[in-house]
């Protein structure tokens, strides 16, 4: 027999005799431990804006025989992103007494929901009544668990084109967003015209619904649109603002994202009328159909202008009236002079030199 194993031996039969036998005496209980947790799965909360989140679960040791203890307590841990710490590892223990401590899990903000790490307690009795206890002549007790990271929602809805939309009744338009999955797991997302009631009291419509649900993996973007119907009548221009709502379906809590965009709604125009016609006139129009007008008006003084020319020319000169030859039909064809009218249009031509003086009348 091994001197260690005297030694033990020696160590029990004389614990023994602390305790002698009587008609009501129990047999002392040996040396032992146990260790247990109130939370074997624990979770952290790794939402932002917290920088440095943790969860802590407490575990208890106790002494279930009839000798004091000194325990110590390891564990075993394999955890990259989360670090893993004990208050204490080291506890004195009487009789049957029992002692708590915490354990704390520290990770980082926007860890991956998908991570998980197993651990391990491991409460070793290395002193018995101040005498060291081979390990080999106890009990060692252990607890185990698996941490994970909670999964949280955060969307980000966007719409490129954030201009105002011009409709004319009874037109048809797509409203075209994006929506970022900015959580810690893939999730679905849920797009909302979150004004839906006050724009269809208006008249307006939605042809493929107001409410979509779209997959989103883990840091994914996903697209979609919703089309919007105008009223079938517009007695007059409004303005209205359609607001687009996205939230986490996964997590109730996540912060909600919005976006608002502008609908002009522009009035119904009667073709006959004549404010519509002029509504319609774009300022090039004006300019073109001014400068039609201004070139006719000009036209219609000049030919005024050279009228009162001739009159004037005519009255200034005296009348001359040829005589009369009487002739044969087919002579007077024969000897009409077509150089005569040249004259005459030569004439005429140098009268429009008068047009000043004719203009000074006007």
């Amino acid at each position: 027999m091994s001197s260690t194993r005297k030694l033990t031996l020696f160590a029990v039969l004389m614990l023994a005799m602390c305790f002698p036998l009587t008609a009501s005496a129990q047999i002392p209980t040996a040396p032992g431990v146990e260790i247990d947790c109130d939370e074997k799965s624990p979770k952290i909360d790794v939402r932002p804006p917290a920088s440095n989140p943790q969860v802590q679960i407490t575990c208890t040791l106790t002494n279930p025989s009839s000798f004091e203890e000194q325990i110590s307590v390891d564990k075993e841990w394999d955890g990259v992103e989360v670090e893993m710490t004990l208050e204490e590892d080291t506890f004195t223990l009487a009789a049957g007494e029992e002692e708590d401590f915490t354990v704390t899990f520290s990770g980082n903000s926007r860890a991956s929901a998908s991570l998980e790490y197993d651990f391990t307690l491991v409460a070793l009795v290395t002193n018995v009544q101040s005498l060291d206890w081979p390990e080999q002549l106890t009990s060692n007790a252990t607890v185990d668990g698996v941490l994970g990271i909670q999964a949280f929602g955060m969307v980000d809805l966007s719409v490129a084109d954030k201009s105002t939309r011009a409709m004319n009744s009874g037109e048809e338009i797509a409203i075209a967003f994006q929506a970022q999955n900015n959580g810690n797991s893939d999730d679905d997302i849920r797009v909302i015209v979150l004004n839906q009631d006050e724009l269809e009291e208006a008249g307006f419509s939605f042809p493929g619904g107001a409410t979509m649900v779209l997959a989103a993996e883990d840091g994914g973007t996903v697209d979609g649109e919703f089309t919007l119907r105008s009223p079938s009548e517009i007695p007059k221009d409004a303005r209205y603002q359609i607001t687009l709502q996205a939230s986490s379906v996964n997590d109730e809590d996540a912060t909600l994202s919005e976006t608002t965009l502008s609908i002009q709604l522009e009035a119904n125009t009667g073709a006959g009328s004549l404010g519509g016609g002029l509504e319609e006139f774009s300022k090039d129009d004006a300019v073109l159909y001014g400068g039609i007008a201004a070139a006719g008006l000009f036209g219609i003084i000049l030919v005024v202008a050279l009228s009162k020319a001739l009159r004037k020319r005519a009255n200034s000169q005296p009348m001359y009236v040829p005589p009369v030859e009487v002739a044969d039909e087919e002579e007077s064809e024969d000897e009409f002079d077509f150089g005569d009218l040249d004259d005459d249009l030569d004439n005429m031509l140098d009268d429009v030199d008068d047009l000043d003086d004719v203009f000074a009348d006007l």
